[in-house]
């Protein structure tokens, strides 16, 4: 990925939180991961936006991976041009060292708060961390219900799918678009969620598929059941031919296959659904009825029963991480009260100075 991006690497799921951050770097090629430990309200996310604007600033590519119990916050920054990463390792993502010192550094940021002030406030952190577990379980709830209906629905069309029509279409499209090996080396999978469920409702970053492909090929599906054929049949003849691929999957399932981006070959297909807030105009769409056979159309009633309900559940899932995102607000609160910021704000210049040295070596 040679752009400036944004993505998640968790998201909130029918299963719980769902997460890709073993994807930030390998463990085996790098010396230069970091892993950030500390509470919240200790200016982890702050700290990674200072990092990704002063190496956007030196043109080094970076991709921000957001958070998505509040997309305005970061989880890690990654420049792989310089062989870098850095992610929060806190709960509900936590992450630990597999080489520590020799392939991952551990970036402590409690060394910067004063201990004594936080058990003044002991009750209310234990509170506040309690009701805040609740919402994210009340949430996972309405989207396991969700992912439910969601998985009836795919079982129900999955019988109704023309499937040498598919096979025909994929075979054509790949010959069209993929005409020639990138490279006599199978390709690699990346694994991403471009959108998620967040306090925000369906979040999706639209524009890293236009920093990373020039051709937008929309799937219109909005049963979501043809479309991970199609996609998961391209991102396997690609792979084959060479060409590296960034799988997004879906929050509500996230083992499944939503969106591609092959940048070698200048193209992303994104499915496109009603719970998808997507406003770039495609170059091309593909109407995936077309892959369905006529008998669907006895169904009708109850798929559009199965949308409406899933759209109600998933929109009550929100409201529970509203809430869970308020109290994590005032957890933040009682931890700000405690740090001493400008002893961080020069450690931060400090570490940015380092990072970007990187460079040079």
């Amino acid at each position: 990925m040679q752009a400036n991006t944004d993505f998640f690497l968790g998201a909130n799921t029918p299963k719980g939180f769902v997460s890709f951050f073993d994807e930030l770097y390998n463990p085996y090629k790098t010396s230069g991961a970091y892993i950030i430990k500390g509470g919240p309200g200790t200016g982890k996310s702050t700290f990674m936006k200072k990092i990704a604007d002063e190496l956007e600033k030196r043109g080094i590519s970076v991709e921000r991976v957001h958070c998505s119990s509040d997309p305005q916050s970061l989880d890690g920054v990654i420049a792989p041009d310089i062989g870098f990463s850095i992610a929060d390792g806190t709960s509900p993502h936590v992450l630990e060292p597999k080489f520590p010192g020799a392939a991952e550094n551990i970036l402590n940021l409690g060394e910067f708060w004063d201990n004594d002030t936080l058990k003044t406030s002991r009750e209310d952190i234990i509170r506040l961390s309690l009701e805040n577990s609740l919402c994210h379980r009340r949430c996972v709830g309405y989207l396991s219900a969700a992912g439910s209906i969601d998985t009836q629905t795919k079982a129900l069309l999955q019988r109704l799918i023309r499937t040498e029509k598919l096979d025909s279409f994929v075979t054509r499209f790949t010959q069209r678009e993929l005409k020639k090996t990138a490279s006599k080396e199978p390709g690699r999978r990346f694994r991403r969620f471009l959108s998620a469920v967040t306090p925000d409702g369906t979040v999706l970053f639209e524009e890293s598929l236009t920093r990373l492909a020039y051709r937008v090929i929309a799937l219109e599906d909005r049963y979501g059941a043809v479309s991970p054929l199609i996609l998961q049949r391209i991102a396997d003849t690609a792979v084959r031919k060479g060409y590296d691929v960034i799988i997004c999957s879906c929050p509500l399932d996230p083992s499944g296959c939503e969106h591609i981006i092959i940048p070698d070959a200048g193209i992303a297909l994104i499915t496109l659904k009603n719970e998808h807030p997507f406003t770039l105009i495609p170059d091309r769409t593909i109407h995936c009825d077309r892959f369905l056979k006529e008998e669907v159309s006895e169904h009708r009633q109850s798929l559009r029963l199965n949308l409406k309900l899933k759209s109600l559940l998933v929109a009550e899932a929100v409201q529970m991480l509203k809430k869970a995102r308020e109290t994590h607000d005032l957890l933040e609160k009682e931890y700000r009260k405690a740090m001493d910021f400008d002893a961080l704000g020069e450690y931060t210049t400090e570490f940015i100075n380092k990072i970007c040295a990187f460079k040079e070596i």
